[in-house]
């Protein structure tokens, strides 16, 4: 094996990328083989990124979010073919609104009801979590806005098309952390705690900020050569209301956690100190195409050509035709990313799993994730 190219590239992003600060890590036949930071998680107070510094994972938490419910499908509390609103009543009678040819709206009764499956694979027509319904929870709770009561309310909105007609990126997984409160009887985030990160040893993993002098500064636009950035912000929480669990994008975490996370996964549910998570089989489901040849349309125009030669199955990208993609890895490698830059690769049949992270809002960071995955490749087959 040999990195020097990887890190070489990694070292550049300061000033060639306007990236302030990164890190990643590497497994490779289960063992860790790489771990590199280089640049800022503070440019200002010049504090260095490393295996302690603490960032958002934006919507690489919807990983960890499908991982927990998928523990509870194996426990039989549910079926994917299940109606959502078998669990959550409000969902039962939902509207779907249409555009009508001179731009007026009409609202419809649903065909379909929304399944657990659709919710996984952003399929289910929900659009975004913040609406006036969701804002009166929040106001009526004094700025709490608890995960399931936000959830309940959101489904007053309307759904954007019928559940399992098309794909779209929005609020579903959001609602699964809502589900998963329902089956368990736990908060959201006393469930991951309990069933994840204690089990498989995250231990800065949390819907809380823990340290804030562990926190990396989320720049926007960073000039590399100037050090300086059009904004610079420290917002430790970006979630509606102060009790919400966002399963979409809320959790914190750092490098060395979440490669824990991808590794077990990559290892069909079993865990690099031996705790066994999910099944072999659990695995397979999450990482199976799911979309209908519309969907997958759709699917495409939402990814572009960062995610070209993948599609979407329960909650992670999933490839499916490499050569397109022009991926090192192998078909079924899957895994996800973050507004700020996360990404994650998993690929159970080459044994390799990569995390990388940064925190750059400006960063058109999809240009270069799969130049990452393909140099984590050609590093470990190097002699």
């Amino acid at each position: 094996m040999n990195f020097s190219k990887l890190k070489d590239y990694l070292n550049s992003f300061y000033t060639e990328k306007n990236i302030p600060g990164v890190g990643m890590a590497v497994y490779y036949k289960h063992k860790p083989v790489f771990e590199h930071y280089a640049g800022f998680s503070d440019v200002e107070n010049q504090i260095k990124f490393g295996p302690d510094s603490i960032f958002r994972l934006y919507s690489a938490t919807k990983v960890i979010t499908c991982t927990a419910l998928l523990q509870l499908f194996e426990a039989g509390l549910f079926r994917l073919s299940d109606p959502l609103h078998e669990y959550i009543p409000e969902y039962k009678d939902m509207v779907v609104r249409h555009i009508r040819k001179d731009g007026s709206e009409e609202l419809r009764s649903a065909q379909n009801h929304i399944t657990i499956e659709h919710l996984f694979s952003m399929t289910a027509g929900i659009d975004r979590r913040d609406t006036e319904e969701t804002d009166k929870v929040i106001k009526a709770s004094g700025g709490e806005g608890r995960t399931l009561d936000v959830i309940k309310a959101l489904a007053k909105e309307p759904l954007i098309f019928e559940p399992g007609t098309h794909f779209k990126y929005g609020a579903c997984h959001d609602v699964l952390g809502a589900l998963i409160e329902v089956l368990s009887g736990k908060t959201f985030g006393t469930y991951l705690k309990e069933n994840i990160f204690d089990r498989i040893g995250m231990r800065d993993t949390s819907f809380v900020m823990k340290d804030e002098k562990r926190f990396c500064k989320l720049y926007n636009n960073f000039n590399g050569k100037t050090h300086t950035a059009e904004s610079i912000g420290e917002t430790f929480r970006l979630q509606p209301g102060r009790a919400y669990e966002s399963g979409g994008g809320g959790l914190f975490s750092t490098v060395p956690d979440y490669i824990l996370l991808a590794e077990t996964l990559c290892n069909y549910g079993l865990a690099p100190n031996g705790e066994r998570i999910l099944r072999k089989e659990t695995v397979n489901e999450m990482r199976k195409r799911r979309l209908s040849q519309e969907a997958q349309q759709d699917f495409a125009k939402f990814g572009g050509v960062s995610k070209s030669g993948y599609s979407y199955a329960l909650g992670v990208r999933t490839l499916v035709d490499r050569e397109e993609n022009n991926s090192l890895s192998q078909n079924g490698e899957f895994g996800w990313d973050g507004a700020r830059g996360c990404y994650v690769v998993i690929d159970p049949e080459e044994e390799l799993t990569l995390f990388y992270a940064q925190q750059e809002g400006g960063s058109p960071w999809y240009r270069w994730h799969g130049t990452i995955r393909n140099y984590a490749y050609a590093s470990v087959w190097e002699d």
